[in-house]
């Protein structure tokens, strides 16, 4: 029976132990207080060290998980206390994307972001290694770890022209269809919020869903008439909370596929905790401007009505609308269940009034076009 231990903050501990629990059988927690102050030389402080030490002791572990982003620093000195192999949130959030990924592109760009993510770790080993403070357990020593460096460096190099080259596939056929006059929208969200189950329900796919985070890992087009035009509607990789740059940088095609869209359907999850919904909406809305999906229709689909009561529907809609601003997306909120099928006309009408706006579809295609 494979286990981990995870240390987190006690406001991440959900999250973390809902992507730990895709990967282990058994997973104990470690919790740190929100306003934890992380050690700068060794992350954990000695109480806190001690604790987790205890914890390790109690039970048989095959990983410990820190649910924050290390500096090699932290890495190398974790691992040498605690005589166990430690990793930071973003190998734990890699690994959950390897365990779902399906096709070519989608494995390549997790492979590629999990080196990347190693290589300052490994330049710390090998600097170690010749003072002779390398932990005995990783390997035979420096010439060895020097060895995988060089390797990992070349494989990255490989990698990352077999990505351009998938790049290049998929600009060609979004170009395509951008050329027989076919509209895109792109579905967002948080992960878990239900865009791949709207994706099969307004499409008629039967892509994979599931209830654990991160099921999707690549991105999924399909054209549907709605109305008099024809939407190509795209399926896209979760977001989730503070991404690290290596996962950003990895997966540019599905934010590329977000920044040219001629529209893009939001999707949150009423089921969600006030707070929890708020700062995904905040966070959502903030990647948004930051990959440039400025100027263009924004529709809110406030999904799972299934699983919420009208009271905390109305009060998480109420929460909406002042986040939103006009200047920077034409927008409507809506309410729907995917799972359901609940108000999915109500959501089409909503795009079809939008994507109406032929100025805004113009405004699409040059800044497409630009890019």
């Amino acid at each position: 029976m494979s286990s981990a231990l995870i240390i987190a903050r006690e406001e991440d501990v959900a999250e973390a132990l809902e992507l730990a629990r895709v990967l282990y059988s058994r997973v104990e927690v470690v919790k740190l207080p929100n306003k934890y102050r992380v050690s700068t030389s060794t992350y954990l402080t000695p109480k806190w060290l001690k604790l987790v030490k205890d914890k390790l002791r109690e039970g048989r572990f095959d990983r410990a998980y820190i649910y924050d982003v290390l500096s090699p620093r932290h890495v190398s000195y974790l691992i040498k206390e605690l005589k166990i192999l430690v990793e930071d949130r973003v190998m734990l959030i890699l690994s959950v994307l390897a365990e779902h990924a399906g096709s070519k592109e989608a494995k390549i760009q997790i492979e590629m972001a999990r080196l990347r993510h190693q290589i300052p770790l490994l330049r710390d080993w090998i600097n170690r290694a010749k003072l002779g403070e390398l932990p005995g357990f990783l390997g035979p020593g420096g010439y060895a770890v020097d060895a995988y460096y060089t390797h990992v460096r070349k494989r990255v190099s490989k990698l990352r022209k077999e990505l351009e080259k998938l790049r290049k596939i998929k600009d060609y056929e979004r170009g395509k269809r951008e050329e027989r006059g076919l509209v895109h929208v792109a579905i967002v969200g948080y992960t878990n919020a239900g865009k791949t189950t709207l994706f099969n329900a307004l499409t008629g796919e039967n892509r994979a869903t599931g209830p654990e985070l991160l099921t999707t890992t690549s991105t999924k087009a399909k054209m549907v008439s709605l109305g008099e035009l024809k939407v190509v509607f795209i399926d896209t990789v979760g977001f989730i909370k503070d991404i690290p740059p290596e996962i950003v940088e990895a997966f540019y095609a599905t934010l590329k596929e977000i920044s040219t869209s001629s529209a893009v359907v939001l999707v949150m999850d009423v089921s969600d905790k006030e707070d929890i919904f708020r700062v995904k909406l905040k966070e959502s809305l903030k990647i948004l401007v930051n990959i440039g999906y400025v100027g263009r229709p924004l529709i809110v689909a406030l999904n799972k009505l299934d699983l919420a009561d009208v009271h905390s529907v109305t009060k998480l809609k109420s929460l909406v609308e002042p986040e939103l601003s006009r200047e920077l997306w034409p927008y409507r909120i809506v309410e729907i269940s995917a799972l359901k099928g609940i108000n999915l006309d109500g959501l089409k009408c909503a795009l079809l009034d939008v994507l109406k706006d032929s100025e805004a579809i113009i405004r699409t295609k040059s800044r497409t076009t630009a890019l």
